[in-house]
Formats: structure tokens, C-alpha cells, sequence
């Protein structure tokens, strides 16, 4: 944990400039299950190949990716494994592409061909390979709708190709002025194995904190996030997994 922090200093002391448009999103995140002798890692870096500028908060930087892009994550639970995923852009059609173990890169990807349509809605098709389980085609949508120039919904929506396992998920976002943000992100999830609702709510009182309640498989979730700078934030949440287990999250982002 130590070296996982002095490392992330290092990184936002060496690359944090005055330009507030990122292309590279690095994020390291730690879970403590605390009734049990449990925890896990997971380092992401997410890197953009054209500047996203922030949108209103120094976390937000618009609904829809737009620009190619690729995500590697090394995660370390009860599997180790390292995935990466991404979207190639050609005009207005991509191709998402996706590895969820490097490892066995060959027997478990998914590749699709999608379009963006006015700059607000993509749509796009995905076939999933899978090792131990059958093939899978995705369907996914993605709308935005800016309602003013401090406020915006975004809509996503995908479905496998039997309709049995779907997911809905709204965010909205407003900016309230002088500093002052409110977010909220709703899901439902529905397959064989469950019908979820989800949501967080997230009230920021001024560029640096924003402090968040939500409730995960109806179970509490809290969060704070504090902004060093444009660059830097660190995150923690407390979430209760289940009526007699609780974990906690601690999370660092570095943006460039």
C-alpha cells in the first residue's frame, strides 16, 4: 500500500500541468472485506488518443466515449488476471474490442462494429467468445441528451440476444453554481440470478469534496471524494456486501 501511494505521488508531482484536458486516466483501488480475512487490488490505466476535457467536476469528462481509446486492468481477488478493452474510431463507425485475461486471450474476447450517430448516440453490436460457457451477441445503446449547458442525461441500454440478461442505467448530472454539482446514477440489472436496482447519489459542495449515499442489491453504499487538483483525487467508500459483511474501498486517480 505504501509503494502503491508514494508511486501515484510521484506520477501526479512529475506529470500534473496547467492543461485541464486529459488523455490518460491511471486508478488504483483497494477492498477490505472486514468480516473476513479478504481484500483484493485492481490498478486500471485508461489511456484516450485525443484530449477530454472535464464537465463541470474534475471526474466528469461527458457521457459518451468518443475518441478511440483503451482500457488495461490488472486485477488481483480470488483470480489474478489482466484485461484490456477498448474502441477503435474510424469517422463516425468503431469496433469494441475486448480481452478478459490476457492470458487466454484466444478463448474468452469479445468484437463488435457500432456507430456513432449526431454526436450523441452510438449504437453497436458485440459477439463474446467464451471458454467455459456459450458464445454471446450484445446489443448496446448509448444516448446523451444535453437539457442545458450544466446539465446533460445519458441513457445506456444492452441486452444479450435471448433478452435474458438486460441492463438499463440512467446518469444526471446538474450543475447547481458557484461551484456546486449533483450526480445521479440509477441501474437495473435483470438476468436468471437477479433483479437489481442500484443508484448513488452524489452531492458536490464545491470543486475539491463531494461526499455520495447510494444502495447497492439494497444494501447501504457511502462515499467521499476529496480533489487535490484537476489531476489528483482520492476516493473511499464503505459499502455494506451483505446484512452481516461490510467492505471498505479506497481508490487514487492520477489524470494527465
Amino acid at each position: 500500500m505504501k509503494i502503491l501511494i508514494i508511486l501515484t505521488i510521484t506520477l501526479c508531482s512529475s506529470l500534473c500541468i496547467a492543461n485541464t484536458e486529459k488523455t490518460w486516466f491511471n486508478q488504483a483501488t483497494y477492498t477490505k472485506f472486514e468480516d473476513a480475512d479478504d481484500h483484493s487490488w485492481q490498478i486500471s490505466s485508461h489511456y484516450y488518443f485525443a484530449p477530454q476535457a472535464y464537465f463541470g467536476v474534475w471526474d466528469d469528462f461527458g457521457y459518451l466515449d468518443t475518441d478511440s481509446n483503451v482500457l488495461l486492468t490488472y486485477t488481483n481477488d480470488t483470480d489474478v488476471y489482466t484485461g484490456a478493452e477498448g474502441e477503435i474510431f474510424i469517422g463516425n463507425w468503431f469496433i469494441p474490442l475486448g480481452i478478459a485475461d490476457l492470458s487466454q486471450a484466444d478463448e474468452d474476447y469479445s468484437v463488435g462494429v457500432g456507430n456513432l450517430f449526431y454526436d450523441r448516440i452510438k449504437a453497436s453490436i458485440s459477439h463474446q467468445r467464451l471458454k467455459n460457457g456459450e458464445d454471446i451477441t450484445w446489443f448496446q445503446g448509448q444516448l446523451n441528451i444535453d437539457l442545458d449547458p450544466n446539465a446533460y442525461v445519458g441513457l445506456t441500454a444492452n441486452t444479450d440476444d435471448s433478452l435474458d440478461d438486460w441492463r438499463v442505467e440512467v446518469r444526471y448530472f446538474r450543475g447547481l453554481g458557484e461551484q456546486r454539482f449533483f450526480t445521479l446514477d440509477l441501474s437495473h440489472h435483470n438476468n436468471s440470478s437477479k433483479n437489481q436496482n442500484d443508484f448513488i447519489a452524489n452531492y458536490y459542495f464545491n470543486q475539491h469534496f463531494a461526499l455520495g449515499v447510494g444502495s447497492q442489491a439494497s444494501h447501504l453504499m457511502i462515499e467521499g471524494k476529496y480533489f487535490v487538483n484537476h489531476s489528483f483525487f482520492v476516493k473511499a467508500r464503505y459499502q455494506e456486501q451483505s446484512d452481516d459483511e461490510q467492505s471498505l474501498e479506497m481508490s487514487m486517480q492520477a489524470q494527465f
